[in-house]
């Protein structure tokens, strides 16, 4: 039950027809703790909201201006945070559904109960929108809890192994540069950034001899080294990334044409990220130092991607990398990304 010392709801009613209009307003009365402002028009509707505030909308379909399901669209855009009920003379629930499905908290219809419905029903659509704005609140502060810890785990392993530190933060600001350059959107650069800033971090399980010894490893050291990437993938599987990070980090050393590893995948069977994570890793890595060879420099990383186009690489993703160089050069490295 609603607190009676509580201030008036303020609903705002978008509706055309002024019969309609008067008999909610009329409801609502009976109810009381509403205060109830009308729009004829969805641009009547924009004008009111650019002066006031609402709790609530209660919205018909049907609009001189606006028609159908768009309408919702177009007051979601208005008011993004507001809750919706949809005020409709059609009694068909495949409107309902559709309508909660572009984010509407519920819906009326039209001649069907009185004002204690319209109440309960504004009441309930509140609650939902409030529980709904706290829970992506704390799923928004939860991964920035998450992004930190990822951050920290890069910068340990960059601890353990000085030869190539800042190499996870390099792949990852270039693999974002070739993400953006493709027209990925930002939800997906975030998660390309989380599993570039890991993608090494099997690593850990290799001695660290055989990461920083100069001159060429053994076989079975380098097999050692080599498994660093189905020992990352093992480490994150079971974190609930909104990502494909393991994926992305078992990955990341396969190529097209079947010749990476672990798992010798092909073509299709690599997802997009880890296409990406390939390019970035073998140019930051040809340009940059190693214990085993001096740098060998951007033409010799570009030549590398060039000369391998659509058999280990692949060609999309070269040409969007070869792009970001051509535009930045090796200041990409040096980018701020997405933020962490």
């Amino acid at each position: 039950m609603r607190d009676p010392n509580a201030p008036p709801i303020r609903l705002l009613l978008v509706e055309d027809n002024p019969g309609d209009a008067r008999l909610v307003r009329a409801l609502l009365a009976e109810t009381g703790g509403f205060e109830l402002s009308y729009a004829e028009t969805m641009a009547d509707a924009k004008t009111w909201l650019i002066d006031n505030d609402a709790d609530v909308v209660l919205l018909d379909l049907s609009l001189p201006d606006s028609h159908g399901l768009e309408t919702i669209d177009a007051m979601r855009k208005l008011a993004p945070l507001l809750p919706i009920v949809v005020f409709t003379g059609l009694a068909d629930e495949d409107v309902g559904v559709a309508a909660v499905k572009r984010g509407c908290q519920d819906y009326l219809v039209k001649g069907v109960g009185d004002g204690h419905l319209i109440s309960r029903t504004v009441l309930y659509a509140i609650e939902r929108k409030t529980l709904e704005i706290e829970r992506l609140q704390s799923a928004d502060r939860m991964k920035k809890v998450l992004l930190q810890t990822v951050r920290a785990v890069s910068l340990t392993l960059e601890i353990r192994d000085p030869y190539t530190a800042g190499h996870q933060r390099r792949v990852a600001q270039l693999a974002v540069a070739i993400g953006r350059q493709m027209g990925w959107s930002e939800h997906t650069l975030e998660g390309l950034q989380t599993g570039a800033l890991i993608h090494d971090l099997g690593k850990i399980s290799v001695p660290s001899d055989f990461l920083s010894r100069p001159g060429k490893l053994s076989d079975a050291a380098f097999g050692v080294v080599r498994s660093h990437a189905a020992v990352g993938a093992e480490i994150v599987d079971g974190i609930d990334f909104p990502w494909p990070v393991a994926t992305m980090i078992r990955q990341h050393h396969e190529r097209l044409d079947g010749s990476g590893y672990p798992l010798g995948l092909t073509a299709e069977s690599i997802i997009p990220e880890a296409r990406i994570l390939a390019v970035a890793d073998v140019v930051e890595a040809i340009s940059s130092h190693r214990p085993y060879r001096p740098a060998l420099g951007m033409d010799a990383a570009l030549a590398e991607i060039h000369d391998h186009c659509a058999t280990r690489y692949d060609p999309e993703v070269v040409q969007a990398c070869e792009t970001v160089i051509r535009s930045q050069g090796e200041a990409v490295f040096g980018e701020v990304g997405l933020g962490f």
